[in-house]
C-alpha cells in the first residue's frame, strides 16, 4: 500500500494574499512535504545528500486551488503527502500533496524531480542519474510507476498560441540575491514562481486600464499554476522575464519564460504558466 505522511500547519497572515494562500507559500510547503515523506518513509535530504551523494532537481511543479482558502478560514491545515519513483529506469521522483482547508481538499499540488548524481563539491553540482538500486528498492510496489511524468506546459502553450486572444507583453527583470537562493547559492525554485507572480503584477498595473479580465485576476489570485525548470538561476543573476498574457475559455493565462538578462544562449531558465 503507498504510504503517506500526514500533519498540520499552524497558518499564519504572511503565507497570504487578501485572495488566498501565496503560490509561493505553497511552493516552500510542498518542497518541505516532499522533504518529510522521503525522512519518514526512505531517506532524509541530509541523508541523500552526505552519504548517498543523490541530489534532487525540481523539473516540474503543478498548483491547483479547487476552493478558496483564506487567512481567515482556518488557524491550521492538514497537509497530506504521497511519493514513487516514475520512469523505466526511476529517472523521476514525483511528490503529490494535497492542503486541507475547514471542509475539505483545498489545494492540490504535484512535482515531479530529477535525481542526480553529486560530485561531493560545496556547489552540489552532479549530472542525472537514476536512483540507486538500494533507495528504490525502498519504495514499495505501488510507489513505482513505469511511465514518466510529463509537463503540462508545451500542449498548454501552443493552445494559448493558437487560439487564445493575444492581450499583450511586458518585460520585468530581477535580481537573485542570497534570500532567494538556497545552500548551494542556486536559486530556490519556489521563488521563481515568485518572481513570475511579480512580473503577472507589473503586467496588470501597466495594461489593466484596457482589459478588465486583467483586474479580476490581480485582485481574485490564480487558480492554476504550470512550471518548468530547465536550468538553475545563480546568486546574483540578473533575471529577465517575458510576460505574454492571453484570454483562452474565459479565463485570463499568463506565460513567463524566466531567462537571464544577458543571454549565454542557454535558453531559458524556467517557464511559469498562471490560469486566473
Amino acid at each position: 500500500m503507498a504510504r503517506s505522511s500526514s500533519y498540520e500547519v499552524v497558518l499564519d497572515a504572511s503565507l497570504f494574499t487578501p485572495a488566498q494562500m501565496q503560490p509561493v507559500a505553497l511552493g516552500r510547503l510542498g518542497f518541505q512535504a516532499g522533504t518529510r515523506w522521503l525522512r519518514d518513509h526512505v531517506a532524509s535530504h541530509r541523508t541523500l545528500v552526505a552519504q548517498h551523494r543523490v541530489g534532487l532537481v525540481l523539473w516540474a511543479w503543478q498548483l491547483e486551488y479547487e476552493k478558496p482558502l483564506r487567512f481567515e478560514d482556518a488557524d491550521a491545515v492538514q497537509v497530506d503527502v504521497r511519493a514513487r519513483v516514475r520512469g523505466p529506469r526511476s529517472s523521476q521522483l514525483e511528490v503529490e500533496m494535497t492542503v486541507g482547508g475547514p471542509d475539505s481538499v483545498a489545494v492540490r499540488s504535484r512535482a515531479a524531480s530529477v535525481p542526480l548524481r553529486l560530485s561531493g563539491d560545496l556547489a552540489l553540482s552532479g549530472a542525472s542519474a537514476p536512483l540507486p538500486k538500494d533507495l528504490v528498492d525502498r519504495f514499495h510496489d505501488d510507489e513505482r510507476e513505469h511511465s514518466a511524468f510529463r509537463s503540462r506546459i508545451p500542449a498548454l502553450r501552443a493552445a494559448l498560441e493558437r487560439e487564445g486572444e493575444h492581450l499583450g507583453s511586458h518585460d520585468s527583470a530581477f535580481r537573485l540575491y542570497r534570500h532567494h537562493c538556497e545552500m548551494a547559492d542556486q536559486w530556490y525554485w519556489a521563488e521563481s514562481v515568485g518572481f513570475a507572480g511579480a512580473a503577472r503584477e507589473e503586467f496588470v498595473m501597466r495594461h489593466g486600464s484596457r482589459a478588465p479580465q486583467l483586474r479580476r485576476a490581480l485582485a481574485e489570485g490564480v487558480r492554476k499554476v504550470d512550471a518548468t525548470w530547465l536550468r538553475a538561476g545563480q546568486l546574483w543573476d540578473v533575471l529577465a522575464v517575458h510576460t505574454e498574457a492571453y484570454l483562452y475559455e474565459g479565463e485570463v493565462a499568463f506565460v513567463h519564460e524566466l531567462g537571464l538578462a544577458e543571454d549565454d544562449g542557454g535558453g531559458p531558465c524556467a517557464i511559469v504558466l498562471e490560469r486566473a
